[in-house]
This record gives C-alpha cells, sequence and structure tokens, in this order.
C-alpha cells in the first residue's frame, strides 16, 4: 500500500504498520540488498536537510509494487504522486525535528511490543530478512514513522470541538443515510456452561430482575460487556439468537439457547420496524466525521504552509529519465 500519512486517515493498525514501514522509507534513505552504482546516488529529491537518491526511489518503487501486488511499470506511470507523498513526510519529519518533538525509546519498545507480540516467534524477524531488511535499519525507520504520527496527531490536536449546531445541520441535510432494518433492543445474560445458565434462568423464574443479574453474571464467551441493554439487528447476531430476539414476546425471558458461544437467556425490551435513526443515536458518528473532514482541510493547509517554510527541489529531469528507462524495461 501506499500510505498518506495525515492524522484524518491515521487508520494503520500496528500489525500492518510493520509492512508500512518494511515498505516505506525513502525520507531517510533505504538501503537495498544489492550494490548501488554510481548514478543511483544522484539526489533526485531534497527537502530541507533530507535528500532522496535516484536509489531510494527505486527501491521505493519495488516494495511499493511488492506490497500491491502490480507491476513495478505501474508504479511508475504514477510516480509523482509517490514523489508527493515522499515530500509530504519528509516535510513533516522536519517541522518534528525543528520543534524538538521526539519518540522515546519507551514509546519506540511499546510500540515493537505490540506487533511483535501478533505473530509466532521467530516469523516477524523472517517478514523482514525475506524483505531484505536489516533490523536495525527497520526499527530506525519505524521510530521515524511513529514520529510522523506523532507530530500530526500533536498539530491537528488544538482543533475546536465540532459544535452541536453543525452536528445536526449534518444530520438534517443527511436524513436519508441515518435508517437502520429492523431492530430489537434487549437484554442478554451469557454463562460457559448449561448448569449455570440453569441457574439463572431459576432465579429469573424466582423473581430476580434480568438487570441486576446480567450486571452481576460474568463470563469469558466473548459476547459478555459492561453493558445492560443492547441494540441489533438481524443481521447482526448468530442466527440462533436472531431468531429469539425476533419472535419471543417483547418483556419475557427466553430458554436457554444454545450456541458456539455459550449457553443463552434473553429478554427483549422492545422492537422496532426499518426506521430512521434519531440524532442522539448518531451523534458520534456524525462527530467523528465532521472532525475527520476538519483534521483534513487543517492537514491539506499545513502542508502547503510547510512548503512555503522548507525548501523542496525535485530533479524532474532525473525523475522522467529514470521513469522513461523503467517503464521500457
Amino acid at each position: 500500500m501506499i500510505f498518506h500519512i495525515n492524522s484524518y486517515r491515521y487508520t494503520v493498525t500496528m500489525r500492518n504498520l510493520i509492512l508500512w514501514c518494511v515498505g516505506l522509507f525513502f525520507v531517510c534513505g533505504l538501503p537495498a540488498c544489492s550494490p548501488k552504482t554510481g548514478s543511483s546516488q544522484a539526489v533526485v529529491i531534497r527537502v530541507g536537510e533530507r535528500s532522496i537518491t535516484a536509489g531510494d526511489v527505486e527501491r521505493i518503487v519495488e516494495i511499493t509494487s511488492l506490497e500491491n501486488g502490480i507491476p513495478k511499470r505501474q508504479v511508475w506511470s504514477s510516480i509523482d504522486s509517490l514523489v508527493d507523498r515522499i515530500v509530504d513526510d519528509a516535510l513533516v519529519c522536519q517541522y518534528g525535528r525543528d520543534k524538538g518533538i521526539t519518540v522515546t525509546e519507551i514509546e519506540l519498545e511499546r510500540a515493537i511490543q505490540d506487533i511483535v507480540k501478533d505473530y509466532p516467534e521467530g516469523t516477524f524477524e523472517e517478514i523482514l530478512v525475506n524483505r531484505c531488511i536489516d533490523y536495525t535499519e527497520w526499527k530506525r525507520r519505524f521510530r521515524e514513522q511513529l514520529l510522523i504520527k506523532k507530530i500530526v496527531e500533536e498539530h491537528t490536536r488544538s482543533l475546536d470541538p465540532v459544535p452541536y449546531h453543525a452536528i445536526k445541520s449534518y444530520y438534517e441535510e443527511r436524513k436519508e443515510e441515518f435508517w437502520h432494518p429492523p431492530r430489537a433492543e434487549f437484554m442478554h445474560i451469557v454463562t460457559k456452561t448449561r448448569g449455570e445458565a440453569e441457574a439463572m434462568l431459576a432465579r429469573l423464574q424466582g423473581g430476580e430482575d434480568m438487570a441486576t443479574l446480567v450486571k452481576e453474571q460474568s463470563s469469558q464467551s466473548g459476547l459478555q460487556g459492561d453493558y445492560v441493554k443492547n441494540w441489533a439487528t438481524r443481521d447482526a447476531l448468530p442466527p440462533a439468537l436472531a431468531n429469539i430476539v425476533f419472535s419471543i414476546p417483547v418483556g419475557e425471558a427466553s430458554d436457554i439457547i444454545e450456541t458456539p458461544y455459550g449457553y443463552h437467556i434473553i429478554e427483549v425490551l422492545k422492537r422496532e420496524p426499518k426506521g430512521r435513526k434519531e440524532l442522539l443515536e448518531v451523534m458520534g458518528e456524525i462527530e467523528n466525521t465532521l472532525l475527520r473532514e476538519a483534521r483534513e482541510r487543517h492537514y491539506s493547509a499545513w502542508l502547503v504552509q510547510l512548503r512555503n517554510d522548507y525548501p523542496v527541489r525535485i530533479d524532474y529531469a532525473l525523475l522522467e529519465k529514470i521513469r522513461a528507462l523503467r517503464e521500457g524495461n
């Protein structure tokens, strides 16, 4: 993937970040597995104090091709877009260094452990080796990407919160986007064994309150949460639960239902046909959308400012010469 690192789109998981940092980067200077020729040392892009050589660009194209499963010729055909992204990241790094923003060793090691823990022992290193990446070099470039993330987050943190009137206006203008299918609100007990479920059902039949039992009941099933009430559509539930949730009388507890997740008891509180979601239901969703759009505008304007603050020089003639040569091969 070609990632453009802006805060409003920064949704890369730590597991994906290993490929992200293996696939990029250029802004630090990236050694290939094979020796560089003299021509590969020619500087193609200069951003502030940073230099990106022809060899770096060719390596970026090679890895972009590998990660996206597309021919290198196709990557070269869109090299201008890739160069823009290289420049953007270099500008952000230069800004961060001038502002004294850093990634501490503790932050770096914690982030690395978040990656390594998701891989079987030894496979993390194998991935790096297979991609011709030295661990020390990878770690240095990984720190760089964490730094970019940190810089962008700090720069956009001062954005004003989204006002209520903006959220309401967005909702009123796009009501057709906020429909829900038939749904039900219910309370849910889940246990690991049938014996535990039978004990819970007996307490319910003895007059105890379902909400109280849900709060006290503990399970490792994966369906148990820190909530009492759930809204769900039929498609969001396992078939066995969906059949009960959308059939039993409202206000009555179900019998015990067995699924691969455990043993369940459900009480339906309310059902609704297909309809429009209320503003209160979607306020968080709308707020996140508007905040993301605000960050996008802010980030784009910031990049324009950075290009004015730091000198950016691109040898388009050399870049075109390399592209023509590679597209012809």
